[in-house]
């Protein structure tokens, strides 16, 4: 017989935030909790709202599970009788219940257990009972007398394993088979649950959505049922609408005006998102509305949030207005009061290295104004020092953009001073225009080569300054924009001009790096996110390895252009060929320096080439590798690979016909030399040994 045991941990509310991961811990525990003990289940589900924990498991294998130790060691058969009769006497069983089994070369009495079930009522007491000692919340609390700790007081606790309560006891609260509903929509009534299965009808039925997702579900369907009828889209906040779907069991929604407001669109959104924490409704182009949960429905509700954003709205216009008494360069001499790190100076000194690096930049980026990159450059940190970014830091790019265009900048510089933060997340697009590239790239790469040259570092999914971030946004802007820009010269640069400011800064010679090794740090990290961009493109592992081998590797577009070339090359018929060829010649070289003890050269020599198969080889590798390093030089790698094509029945010729361990041992060399020119020849184009056959993958996925 299958049983289903649900548990539910009813509390005062818990914070949104910490709802995901206590969810994933109480499935990670209970997995783990019945994996180690050999207790089946046929399926697990967590569920966590404003005010409980719910753990629902279907399936569990109860009345198969026997005891696994069926006998009970005793004493040596040539123990005291004392001793004997004792072991009997404990277990209730006479001298004719006795066996004797050898341990160990030496015999010892057993006698047979009688086989009972396994108590899955205690497992289940025990194990969810320190579950709940042991559970680890970011912030907890004590209440009343108790010594327990939770992340708010707990009201009750439900577990019952089919129809049968399991007594679970934690902080003075015994377990029972009832629970409760939504606090103000079903009151204080008392809900009996008889079985699991009725549980989530029940709470329903009294206003508890208990899936995260249908809660999501249940306020979009009114978003979109209101944005309909007004013929407005909704401004989409994933995170938001998570955390708004985190705070109520049964959200009802209401929507609320934004008075006309001459403020910037992004203002706005950030008062309603990080301030209000509402969802915003727009026409395309202007807030005209919000949207709130709440547990209860009531006109005066929404008037209250109405008057309250209105308020908030004033306040940033007055800031705004107070902002604008002053230009740019007022606010950009400012910066010099403002700390940008405490190894790396003001955010006055970031500005001026971000200037030099960013005309730097603008070399490698067809039609980029270097007028126009130095003044971006230079106002691009303007907005710090402004009172509305010191009320909302998330507007940083934005407001020095805006103040921009309002002093009539150009609008490539203002464009470029509003995009030099992207991207920030994965989804979001890379600048385009040469100035915002060359200040966008410039910002990132000065803060990544400071902050590790300051010693900053990431410890596992710690990464307190977002430097896997800017890697990556630095890496997508140069090749979503077709850029060559050398990298290895990008973080030379970066790191002369941040080590020019170390310099003065009060740390010992024995704490400061030389700056070959931050640049080496740097560009290793900057390597290690680039694999990564590329394996989530789906290109293969040793692809890409076998590209990058090459230590001088300083184009980054060139590199991701022959990784997807090659990539997709060894998946045709011809690739396949080559590939094959490479490892019959290159096996040959391993097996011969192995034995002897030796590693040849690629330097032969053409008066000991004797037979046709061996003259014909040397002429088609002479011509292959110029053909090949001109190709590369072109960046034209198909025609790279398309060499190799050509290049490839000549090596198997030579290695069908010709006699390689001959017996004169100067051919034998110079043979031997000449495959290693052939496989030299190969590596050109990229390291073809770090690649596994075909049939290798294929085998090890089977």
């Amino acid at each position: 017989m299958l049983s289903q045991l649900l548990f539910e941990c009813l509390s005062e509310e818990i914070p949104s935030r910490m709802q995901n991961s206590s969810a994933a811990q109480v499935k990670s525990y209970i997995t783990n909790a019945f994996s180690k003990n050999n207790v089946k289940f046929a399926s697990i589900e967590v569920y966590v709202t404003a005010r409980r924990i719910a753990l629902f498991i279907d399936g569990i294998s109860a009345l198969e599970l026997k005891d696994s130790n069926n006998e009970i060691k005793g004493p040596r058969v040539n123990a005291p009788k004392s001793a004997i009769e004792g072991f009997l006497r404990k277990n209730r069983k006479g001298e004719e219940d006795l066996l004797i089994r050898k341990v160990n070369d030496e015999d010892f009495y057993f006698i047979k257990r009688e086989s009972c079930l396994f108590n899955i009522n205690g497992f289940l007491k025990n194990q969810l009972e320190e579950m709940l000692k042991n559970f680890s919340w970011p912030k907890s609390m004590r209440w009343s007398e108790r010594k327990e700790r939770w992340v708010r007081p707990i009201k009750n606790i439900l577990c019952i394993l089919n129809d049968e309560i399991i007594p679970i006891s934690f902080a003075g609260v015994t377990a029972c088979n009832v629970t409760y509903g939504h606090r103000f929509l079903s009151g204080d009534a008392v809900l009996t649950v008889k079985t699991p299965k009725d549980y989530f009808e029940l709470l329903e039925k009294n206003n508890v959505i208990l899936q995260l997702d249908k809660r999501k579900q249940f306020i979009l369907d009114q978003i979109n049922k209101f944005t309909k009828e007004e013929n407005l889209q909704l401004e989409k906040n994933d995170y938001l609408l998570n955390e708004l779907a985190g705070l109520i069991e049964w959200p009802i929604v209401l929507f609320g005006k934004v008075k006309s407001s001459e403020l910037p669109k992004e203002v706005i959104l950030s008062i309603i998102n990080t301030q209000q924490k509402y969802l915003a409704l727009s026409d395309g182009q202007k807030i005209s509305h919000f949207v709130t949960v709440v547990n209860v429905n009531n006109n005066e509700v929404v008037k209250g949030h109405e008057r309250i954003l209105e308020a908030r709205l004033a306040d940033a216009q007055f800031l705004i207005s107070q902002d604008k008494k002053e230009n740019l360069d007022y606010y950009v001499k400012k910066l010099s009061s403002i700390s940008f790190h405490a190894s790396l100076g003001s955010v006055e000194e970031k500005v001026k290295r971000i200037i030099a690096l960013s005309k730097y930049i603008a070399i490698f980026i067809p039609h980029a104004s270097l007028i126009k990159v130095e003044r971006a450059a230079y106002l691009a940190k303007a907005d710090l020092a402004t009172l509305i970014v010191k009320e909302f830091p998330g507007l940083q790019g934005v407001m020095s953009g805006y103040y921009a265009s309002y002093f009539q900048e150009d609008k490539e510089v203002v464009e470029a001073i509003t995009e030099h933060y992207k991207p920030i997340g994965s989804d979001q697009e890379c600048p385009k225009s040469p100035t915002a590239i060359a200040v966008a790239i410039a910002d990132k790469m000065d803060s990544l080569v400071g902050l590790i040259a300051a010693g900053e570092k990431i410890s596992g999914s710690y990464d307190q300054f977002g430097l896997r971030r800017m890697t990556i946004g630095i890496i997508r802007t140069i090749l979503e924009n077709n850029l060559h820009i050398p990298i290895r010269l990008l973080i030379d640069k970066s790191v002369s001009l941040c080590s020019r400011l170390l310099l003065n800064k009060n740390i010992t010679p024995v704490d400061k790096p030389s700056e070959k090794q931050i640049s080496e740090l740097v560009f290793k990290f900057c390597l290690e996110r680039f694999k990564i961009i590329l394996k989530n493109r789906n290109i293969r592992q040793d692809v890409v390895d076998s590209i990058l081998y090459k230590v001088d590797i300083n184009d980054l577009l060139k590199a991701e252009k022959q990784t997807v070339i090659l990539d997709r090359y060894l998946s045709t018929k011809e690739g396949e060929q080559v590939l094959s060829t490479y490892k019959r010649a290159s096996n040959m070289m391993s097996k011969v320096r192995k034995s002897d003890g030796t590693t040849y050269n690629a330097s032969y020599s053409k008066k000991f080439l004797i037979e046709d198969e061996e003259i014909a080889l040397s002429n088609c590798a002479i011509a292959a590798c110029k053909n090949i390093k001109q190709a590369i030089e072109n960046n034209d790698f198909n025609t790279a690979l398309d060499e190799l094509a050509r290049f490839a029945p000549f090596i198997n010729q030579f290695m069908d016909s010709v006699k390689i361990n001959c017996d004169s041992n100067e051919l034998r060399i110079n043979r031997l030399s000449l495959l290693a020119n052939v496989v030299s020849t190969f590596h050109l184009v990229a390291e073809f040994n770090l690649i596994q056959v075909k049939q290798l993958i294929n085998a090890q996925a089977i």
